[in-house]
């Protein structure tokens, strides 16, 4: 017959998964009650988050898990190589997951970005090699690697 430790290490991962699927059963069940009600009341249901955003969320989530999972592989790693690191590795893989599956499902920039922001730095450059040049009050043009130099000058001294 089997020690009461040894059935503690076999029942309790059973047990922890059971749990897990009870309470995202459950959360969905009510999240599904709660639409419906919505619905039956004549309410608008809430709008989903964009793609982007729940990158953002899907990767906020998998650096925490996957650093945490590091660390207790680290720490386990001092009692030596066992089973008992899979306690580390699991989250460590399952956060390195979530991280890359937010990587993968990155939406791509536009190139109308990339030719907004060329066009505006463009605009800039322009300005400042024109602006240097023109005369004020009737003093000579001021070349553009001074203005450069009176410019930076001017900030170091604030």
């Amino acid at each position: 017959m089997m020690d009461t430790v040894q059935l503690w290490f076999v029942l309790t991962p059973i047990t922890l998964t059971a749990l897990g699927v009870i309470l995202a059963i459950t959360l969905r069940w009510f999240s599904h009650r709660e639409r419906m009600a919505l619905i039956g009341q004549g309410y608008s249901l809430p709008k989903k988050q964009p793609r982007s955003e729940q990158v953002k969320t899907m990767l906020a989530i998998g650096l925490p898990i996957s650093l945490v999972g590091l660390a207790v592989t680290i720490g386990l790693l001092t009692l030596g190589i066992g089973p008992w690191l899979l306690l580390g590795l699991i989250p460590l893989f399952a956060g390195l997951a979530l991280v890359l599956t937010s990587l993968v499902l990155k939406p791509a920039k536009e190139k109308k970005e990339y030719e907004e922001k060329a066009d505006i730095l463009q605009y800039v450059i322009q300005d400042a090699e024109e602006a240097p040049m023109a005369e004020q009050d009737g003093e000579p043009a001021v070349e553009p690697e001074e203005w450069v130099e009176d410019e930076i000058e001017e900030v170091e001294e604030e």
